[in-house]
């Protein structure tokens, strides 16, 4: 996780909750969670919060080959797998010009998704792939307000993933998650939501993600209806498709995260009826520690899962 989401964290604190509407009937919230070691890791948690963790998610650098071990954990736990490519040279930083975005719209990576794809076809239980996330921040090669890019390039670039994808064979089965950051960064028109949209027809899945980091001055406890509620409402306008937390936690100081976690549970009946999916970021790390750790934390957790797609 990039330090630069500190800054992103202190600008979601302002977002408003959404006014109540109704879910559909019968609905169910897949959960997912991200782990640096899931192979040992996810049968751990599994015994502390029960059945209903359907989904792993991992991250790779784009034009190399995806771990077969996580594939073939994915498979051994019977988990959707949603993978997260990163056309970088696999170092954190915007500067690099050879990872413009004009690189990808030019083909740059057509072998290597083809390759991607052959490999996904081998998860059982189906894959999302979730190409150059986050763009409408200033801190990926790929991001449109940095390394040469602008929004416009970010749609060329995302239209021709999606082409290499669904070109493969066995493409169709993928779904394609287009994730940008729950909130702006920077704030302009320019850098505005909309502008990286690709067309409904060019997404299966759409979402956002956004963090929870606590009261650690300058940053305010943020409630997941109003870290999420902007973004949800305004990419619903842009496509009614299924929505996801595609990376989201929180930390605990300053507040209540089994409560965090209880109220991220509701929020599918009362505010966001397309909420489809939360991938949840299980780690430890310098600006949180996001595991579902003590009984409180799991407690929740094991509620959630209760009303999970199986």
């Amino acid at each position: 996780m990039s330090p630069a989401r500190l800054a992103g964290a202190a600008l979601t604190a302002a977002l408003v909750l959404l006014p109540a509407t109704s879910a559909s009937a019968g609905s169910c919230l897949s959960v997912g969670v991200y782990q640096d070691n899931p192979a040992s890791s996810l049968p751990a948690l599994r015994k502390q919060v029960g059945p209903g963790v359907t989904s792993i998610s991992t991250y790779m650098t784009a034009g190399r080959p995806l771990s077969r071990s996580v594939i073939a954990t994915a498979n051994r736990t019977r988990s959707r797998l949603i993978v997260t490519w990163q056309p970088d040279s696999g170092r954190s930083g915007s500067k690099q010009p050879s990872y413009r975005l004009a690189k990808i719209a030019a083909g740059k990576y057509d072998a290597s998704l083809r390759a991607l794809v052959r490999q996904l076809r081998g998860v059982r239980k189906g894959a999302v792939l979730r190409p150059m996330p986050e763009m409408n921040t200033p801190w990926y090669p790929w991001s449109g307000a940095a390394n040469g890019n602008a929004a416009g390039d970010y749609v060329k670039a995302w239209k021709r993933v999606r082409k290499d994808v669904r070109s493969a064979p066995g493409g169709s089965r993928i779904k394609l998650l287009w994730s940008p950051y729950s909130r702006s960064i920077p704030d302009t028109g320019a850098n505005a939501i909309a502008q990286y949209f690709p067309g409904a027809s060019q997404v299966d899945l759409v979402g956002a993600s956004g963090y929870n980091f606590g009261a650690r001055p300058p940053l305010l406890w943020s409630e997941p209806g109003a870290l999420f509620g902007t973004a949800y409402t305004t990419i619903e306008a842009l496509a009614a498709k299924p929505f996801w937390f595609s990376e989201t936690a929180s930390a605990a100081a300053g507040g209540d995260k089994a409560g965090w976690i209880r109220t991220l549970a509701t929020l599918q009946s009362t505010a966001m009826p397309k909420l489809a999916g939360v991938v949840w970021y299980d780690v430890k790390d310098p600006y949180g520690d996001f595991r579902l750790r003590g009984g409180p934390v799991t407690s929740a957790f094991r509620a959630l899962l209760k009303g999970a797609c199986k």
